[in-house]
């Protein structure tokens, strides 16, 4: 009798409490660390804990077999108590927090006002205890029912990185989008969207020339810090952070996007709606309906929309950075990334503020959605203020880029979107002969503007150039005639056009050689 191979999965026996933070991105007199802490399910093999790293919060060796779907159903601790340590490159304790107490969801945040030294340096997130008794039971039930388990002798549950920037830093920082910026990911169909949630960090492919992208862009502007921000739900964390430790990119932050918190605020409205019919009712029915109606058009739009969660944490991001820190802003076309780069440089030059730009983003309709409700409006006007008192009005950015992919406006449409959804005339006004962005394609357009505007050297862009060759762009091998097809085809600024004739001498002569 033949033998049945042994398909048996290793067997769960115990809890492991993470903190999943990635990292963090402050200047000397402000910064900040946030995470979630939740529960994993672990083998017998997995109870070693040198084999973990808390940086990612994975098991060494999950690294190629995480999916956001496996994360999906992770635990979240409700209401840890938790303390921060943070630790310089010589390892001395620098900073220990007071009491952080995270939400019902895990989610926490410790905002650090003393004064840090500029540099690279660790945190550690440790557990104190719990502030909630249903988890405290849930946990003493599990003790009761397993020998010997790792939950109750856990104490320090995360780690990350934080870089401090000097308060008169006066460099570069980084900020890019991930999906058809950096990763080929196929959002615009729903198998697209279903399938990326089970992809593992070895199936996410990088555009062609985007990881050589932001390594040579770190390595030519002094070390500038990188920032990723995502519009995907917060349980793509651990996919994200071990596809882009794959593709050898150092980021300082990742932003991913709270969904269930989208769906908590629709779920209390309605419920205050009909627990509260009369302030509901007050001002007629008509306008009480119509209002709930955007409401809950605008959540809906929001759980796959990007416009007000990520405007809200470009300038969240801008109270914790140097006043004189200039950004490099990169996106695409296929939501909404030029409208949101532009209306951060009009808001925190102040060219539209208090009641006049809480009324415009409330009432702002942009490739057919309202994406912004009421609360996130005045959440943007909050931060636009607080960005005003600390920095003054002025624009951070010095450059923004848009990979305009097949699946998106060309840049003269961009531009017409943008100029059609800001107040008159407000787009020529606030830019003059200046753009608040380009449209280029990938990795290699963008190198080239950054050359011209000297933010790359030419030898840098014929290294992006070797990366980009045997992959694959949008269906088609990336090969010496597609690049010299690319080249010709590339929308570029004029000034840029000497550039491009270098480059594709340069080129000729290498495929040559």
């Amino acid at each position: 009798m033949s033998q049945e191979p042994n398909t048996t999965q290793p067997i769960i026996t115990d809890i492991k409490r993470i903190a999943v933070c990635g990292g963090s991105l402050g200047r000397e007199r402000r910064s900040y660390v946030r995470g979630q802490v939740v529960d994993v399910g672990i083998t017998d093999l997995m109870k070693a804990e040198g084999l973990w790293d808390l940086m990612t919060g994975l098991f060494i060796g999950e690294e190629t077999k995480i999916t956001p779907f496996l994360d999906f159903s992770l635990a979240p601790v409700r209401k840890p108590v938790l303390k921060l340590e943070v630790y310089d490159a010589g390892g001395n304790k620098i900073y220990t927090s007071g009491k952080i107490k995270a939400d019902e969801d895990g989610f926490f945040s410790c905002e650090i006002r003393d004064k840090l030294p500029v540099g690279f340096h660790d945190f550690q997130v440790i557990l104190e205890g719990l502030d909630s008794f249903r988890q405290y039971s849930k946990d003493l039930a599990h003790l009761n029912s397993t020998e010997d388990s790792i939950l109750g002798k856990t104490t320090i549950v995360g780690k990350g990185k934080l870089r401090i920037l000097a308060e008169d830093y006066k460099g570069m920082v980084v900020t890019s989008d991930i999906d058809q910026t950096y990763l080929a990911t196929d959002i615009h169909s729903g198998k697209g969207k279903f399938t990326a949630l089970f992809e593992t960090p070895n199936q996410k492919q990088a555009l062609p020339g985007m990881p050589e992208l932001y390594r040579e862009l770190r390595s030519s502007l002094s070390n500038a810090p990188l920032a990723f921000i995502s519009a995907s739900p917060h349980f793509f964390r651990r996919t994200m952070l071990a596809t882009i430790a794959k593709d050898g990119i150092q980021i300082e932050s990742l932003h991913l996007k709270y969904l269930e918190g989208t769906i908590k605020g629709v779920f209390d409205k309605v419920l205050g709606t009909i627990f509260n019919p009369i302030e509901f009712l007050q001002n007629g029915f008509k306008p009480a309906w119509s209002r709930t109606k955007k409401f809950l058009g605008a959540s809906y739009q929001s759980l796959f929309d990007q416009m007000s969660y990520k405007l809200s944490i470009l300038l969240y991001d801008r109270v914790y950075l140097p006043t004189e820190a200039k950004e490099i802003l990169l996106g695409d076309n296929t939501e909404s990334d030029y409208m949101i780069f532009t209306l951060y440089q009009i808001i925190c030059m102040g060219k539209l503020t208090g009641d006049e730009l809480e009324e415009y983003l409330y009432k702002l309709n942009f490739l057919g959605r309202d994406a912004i409700t009421r609360d996130a409006a005045k959440k943007i006007r909050l931060l636009a203020e607080e960005i005003h008192r600390i920095h003054g009005t002025i624009n951070p950015v010095a450059i923004s880029l848009i990979n305009r992919t097949s699946h998106g406006p060309s840049e003269v449409d961009m531009r017409e979107k943008v100029k059609e959804a800001l107040p008159a005339g407000m787009y020529e006004t606030v830019f003059g002969t200046k753009q608040a962005f380009y449209g280029t394609e990938g990795a290699l357009g963008m190198a080239m503007i950054l050359e011209n505007e000297g933010y790359l050297n030419l030898e840098q862009i014929l290294a992006i150039v070797a990366g980009m060759i045997g992959k694959v762009l949008e269906g088609k091998l990336v090969d010496e005639g597609f690049l010299l097809k690319l080249l010709d085809e590339l929308t570029l600024p004029k000034q840029a056009e000497v550039t491009r004739s270098k480059l594709k001498e340069g080129l000729i002569t290498a495929f040559q050689s």
